[in-house]
């Protein structure tokens, strides 16, 4: 939860003292184990040169009673080195000569008296005060003669000074430890917070953005290539956010706009109505004409929450293999008598069997027939064909003549309440939702609509759909 809690800089700085720290904590280790390393074997040596001295002046006394009638020029040999301590023992193990205490040792862990002893014959010491030395125990003849009698010499060295420097050196690495941290957590603090400076920037021109000021972008020139590719996903994002707002906003005015006619015209047949008595004709040409705007309100409002659930994934698609002959006629005879109102005709070609929604395919189908009748021109032909495509899929068409529609309105064409009114007439009849709807159907089906002029005028809209949403 803490962590949690710390900024980016604030992690940088602990991460930077915490690598800084475990690289100072292991290379001061390192560097006291070996200078205790190297006062160790200095005192290993000195211990050695003791051995030899007192093996040469062993060599001249001839037994252990010259030892005994002059011991000091034995304990002579322990001046001048501090903490050390000596015992010469016979072969029975009695003291002959001594300075100070030493730890006793078993015989058979003693050198023999004609080898040099190995650095590894030096033993640990801990003395019963805590402290910490030295010990080695050798053999070494008397007199002149390898096979005359021998004494155990041990010799134990106590290292005062060497603890005393030890423990000075530990505590001058654990200050600079603790100094070394400090410094380098304030200077990766520093350098996090250099670092991260442009996403500072970043952060404040993003937080300056609001929804009046969605053209604004973001600085990607002076950026840092990481903070760059954020900069540019954060522009795109803008992007996307200006398009969706503009389109909301015109969302909102074309809603405003087309609710405003219905219930315009209802209010105003109404006042007119009731300004004066009227016979029972009039009030009943009234209710039929406010019927109507009623039917018309309920369109908009049905086809809205159809937008609003196909926008959110709430339309459940119950798919059947639809013999698309049978449809589309089926269909065409529905519109028969409102296309003979017109004075159009519905020419049906179609082929092969289509996996789908039959509702909502009659409802995208529906639409685009619907509104090729109201745009054509009285004793033309509209042409409605379905057919297996060449590279797989199904693709369905609507194509009629006309006027044709203006390439600037082709690409808006399916978006909601868009009426491309200056390119064609009668659209006072339409909600601008038709196409929309069409658009919607065909992405929950994971298909696509397409519009295109076509020659002498004519307009053509196909419906593709995937292969895996077709069979023949």
């Amino acid at each position: 939860m803490l962590w949690r809690g710390l900024s980016l800089t604030q992690r940088l700085t602990l991460l930077f003292a915490g690598a800084t720290a475990l690289v100072f904590s292991v290379t001061g280790f390192y560097l006291y184990q070996a200078l205790a390393r190297q006062l160790e074997i200095r005192n290993d040596v000195e211990l050695l040169g003791k051995l030899q001295q007192l093996r040469h002046l062993l060599s001249e006394v001839p037994d252990t009673a010259a030892i005994r009638a002059d011991p000091h020029r034995f304990h002579d040999v322990t001046i001048g080195t501090e903490g050390l301590r000596l015992r010469i023992l016979d072969e029975d193990g009695r003291m002959v000569a001594g300075v100070g205490d030493v730890p006793g040792l078993p015989l058979p862990a003693a050198a023999t008296a004609a080898d040099l002893p190995a650095p590894d014959a030096i033993r640990d010491w801990r003395m019963s005060d805590g402290g910490h030395g030295r010990v080695l125990a050798a053999w070494a003849h008397l007199g002149a003669n390898a096979q005359g009698p021998r004494v155990l010499v041990v010799l134990a060295r106590e290292s005062p000074q060497r603890m005393a420097l030890l423990q000075n050196y530990r505590t001058r690495l654990l200050i600079a430890l603790g100094g070394g941290v400090a410094v380098m957590a304030l200077l990766g603090f520093a350098v996090a917070r250099r670092g991260l400076a442009p996403l500072g920037r970043v952060t404040a021109a993003a937080g300056g953005i609001s929804p009046s000021q969605l053209d604004q972008r973001l600085d990607i020139a002076k950026a840092p290539a990481e903070i760059a590719d954020l900069a540019r996903a954060f522009n795109h994002m803008l992007d996307r956010l200006q398009d969706g707002y503009e389109r909301l906003s015109q969302f909102s005015a074309d809603l405003a706009h087309d609710l405003r006619t219905p219930i315009s015209n209802l209010m105003v047949q109404s006042q007119v109505v009731l300004a004066r008595p009227r016979s029972v004709e009039e009030y009943q040409a009234l209710l039929a004409s406010n019927i109507e705007e009623y039917e018309r309100l309920a369109r908009m409002a049905e086809s809205m929450l159809f937008l609003a659930r196909a926008d959110n994934t709430q339309i459940a698609l119950r798919r059947e293999h639809l013999d698309m002959e049978r449809e589309l006629r089926r269909i065409a005879e529905y519109f028969e008598g409102v296309a003979e109102e017109a004075g159009v005709t519905l020419a049906v070609d179609a082929a092969g069997t289509l996996n789908a929604d039959p509702v909502l395919l009659n409802r995208a189908l529906s639409n685009l027939i619907a509104n090729a009748i109201r745009y054509t021109p009285r004793g033309a032909v509209i042409r409605v064909s379905a057919q297996p495509l060449p590279g797989g899929g199904y693709g369905i068409q609507v194509v009629n003549p006309g006027a044709g529609i203006a390439p600037e309105h082709l690409s808006r064409l399916f978006d909601r309440f868009y009426r491309a009114d200056s390119a064609r007439a009668g659209s006072e009849a339409a909600s601008g939702l038709g196409l929309a709807i069409v658009k919607a159907v065909m992405g929950l089906h994971g298909g696509t609509v397409h519009v295109e002029n076509g020659k002498n005028g004519e307009t053509l809209f196909e419906l593709r759909f995937a292969p895996a949403d077709s069979s023949y």
